[in-house]
């Protein structure tokens, strides 16, 4: 869910709006709300052209409250299917395609996560603070990310810097262990930083399908995925490259892939 900024109105109609047990869709004049299953109930309400929107949980439906871990850090090691909410996160991202998600840190840029969005969330851009609330869920390749999340917009500040980080430890090492963990690349060390939004540099060295490949001072290989940021550099070019860091399953096992949010991000540095 996400709530845009409050704009005053002379007026405004409550109205009743009844949901399907199970999932479904309600509907009366101009308020709309949807639920799926065991899940929260998101929607939207208009007034003289301003449209809010309206997400909550059911209990009764639904379990219990999500609960509040003492970082984004510790969610990661939550079950899949476990409730979380967390306040004053800062967005490092808007929506990324393909996918539909986005990215949050912490402010003190201490760790990061993969978010996805239950409703429209394209208010959000890099600085936005939110309230986010969802599930616990893992990416098939192996990333957690709060999944059918509830966004509330609570304000804005400026965007967080990205963090330079070198190849060999770009992801670092895995924290927690199975089955609820968050790995990161192979062979990659120190403390594990997947989410984070990162500043990389380094020689392309060729592609792996949609995957621009680079390999750092370190001699460490890192993926680009160029969806948001469309470029084509040559094999042999030195570029820098910012983004969230994200994972990727490639020729070599499981590696450190970073997300540029737009053309800006890729640099080059010959």
């Amino acid at each position: 869910m996400v709530q845009g900024l409050a704009r005053p109105a002379d007026s405004a109609v409550l109205q009743r709006v009844a949901l399907p047990a199970a999932a479904g869709v309600g509907s009366a004049a101009a308020v709309t709300l949807s639920s799926t299953a065991g899940q929260p109930v998101a929607g939207s309400a208009e007034a003289l052209g301003a449209r809010h929107w309206i997400g909550f949980w059911l209990p009764e439906t639904s379990g219990q409250p999500p609960s509040v871990p003492d970082s984004l850090a510790l969610a990661k090691l939550l079950p899949g299917g476990a409730r979380v909410t967390f306040e004053g996160l800062v967005a490092t991202t808007g929506l990324l395609r393909p996918g539909g998600f986005l990215y949050v840190s912490r402010p003190d840029r201490a760790s990061g996560i993969r978010v996805l969005p239950l409703s429209d969330a394209s208010a959000i851009v890099p600085g936005t603070v939110v309230s986010v609330t969802g599930t616990l869920d893992t990416t098939p390749d192996g990333e957690r990310q709060i999944a059918s999340a509830l966004l509330l917009m609570q304000g804005s500040r400026e965007p967080l810097e990205p963090l330079g980080i070198s190849g060999r430890h770009l992801g670092g090492a895995p924290f927690g262990g199975p089955p609820w963990f968050q790995p990161g690349p192979a062979g990659a060390a120190g403390p594990n930083n997947v989410g984070l939004l990162v500043r990389i540099w380094g020689t392309v060295t060729g592609r792996e399908g949609p995957v621009l490949m680079l390999r750092d001072p370190s001699g460490a290989e890192v993926g680009v995925l160029l969806t948001q940021a469309p470029a084509d550099p040559a094999p042999g070019s030195l570029i820098e490259v910012k983004g969230p860091l994200s994972l990727f399953s490639g020729s070599s096992g499981l590696r450190a892939l970073v997300i540029p949010r737009w053309p800006a991000d890729v640099r080059p540095l010959d």
